[in-house]
C-alpha cells in the first residue's frame, strides 16, 4: 500500500510541476511615456538701442495709472560715495518687484543720480551702479531683465540744486524709476 501512495504522490506531483512548469508566464511590458509637447520658445524681445544717441521717453500714463506707479515705484536712496542699500530698502524694491509682476506689461527705466561732489566721470559710473544694483535686485526678484533699462546722470539732474548740506545733498543720491510703456 505504501507503494501504491508512493506511485500516485509521484504522479500527482509531477502532474503538478508539469502544469505549473507549462503555464507560460505572461510577461508586463511598461511603456515609456510620450514625450512632453514642445513648447514654442517666446519671441526675443525687441531689439535695444544701445547707441550713444539713444533716448528713453517715458510713456504717457492715464491719472490712476500714474498714482499707481507713484505709489508702488518710489524714489531709491542711497548714502555718500555708495551704491549699497540702506535700510528698509529692501522692502521698498518688493513693493516695486509685485507691482511689476502684477503689471507684466510694463517696462521701466531706472536712472542713477548722484550729488554734485565729485568728478562728472566718477559720478556718472557711480549713478550707473546704483541703477545696476536696483535692476539686478528686481531680476533676482523674478522680473525680466528685457523689462528694465538702466542709465546713469551722474550729477547732471539733481533733485536739488545749490546743495550746501548733507540733507540737501542726501535728495540727489537717489536711483528713480520712468515707465516707458504699460
Amino acid at each position: 500500500m505504501i507503494m501504491k501512495n508512493s506511485y500516485w504522490f509521484k504522479v500527482v506531483v509531477i502532474g503538478f510541476l508539469i502544469i505549473i512548469g507549462g503555464c507560460k508566464k505572461q510577461q508586463t511590458t511598461i511603456e515609456p511615456p510620450p514625450p512632453p509637447p514642445v513648447e514654442e520658445p517666446p519671441p526675443p524681445p525687441p531689439p535695444i538701442d544701445t547707441t550713444p544717441e539713444v533716448r528713453f521717453d517715458p510713456a504717457e500714463l492715464e491719472a490712476e495709472f500714474q498714482r499707481k506707479v507713484n505709489e508702488n515705484l518710489k524714489t531709491i536712496f542711497f548714502d555718500y560715495d555708495s551704491y549699497a542699500f540702506k535700510s528698509g530698502v529692501t522692502d521698498q524694491l518688493a513693493i516695486a518687484g509685485n507691482f511689476l509682476m502684477e503689471h507684466s506689461t510694463v517696462r521701466v527705466l531706472i536712472e542713477g543720480h548722484c550729488d554734485e561732489r565729485g568728478s562728472s566721470e566718477y559720478n556718472m559710473g557711480l549713478g550707473e551702479n546704483r541703477a545696476r544694483v536696483v535692476k539686478e535686485y528686481l531680476q533676482n526678484y523674478g522680473i525680466p531683465s528685457n523689462r528694465m533699462e538702466i542709465t546713469s546722470w551722474g550729477k547732471e539732474k539733481p533733485a536739488s540744486y545749490g546743495c550746501t548740506n548733507d540733507g540737501c545733498h542726501a535728495q540727489n543720491r537717489r536711483a528713480e524709476f520712468k515707465v516707458l510703456s504699460h
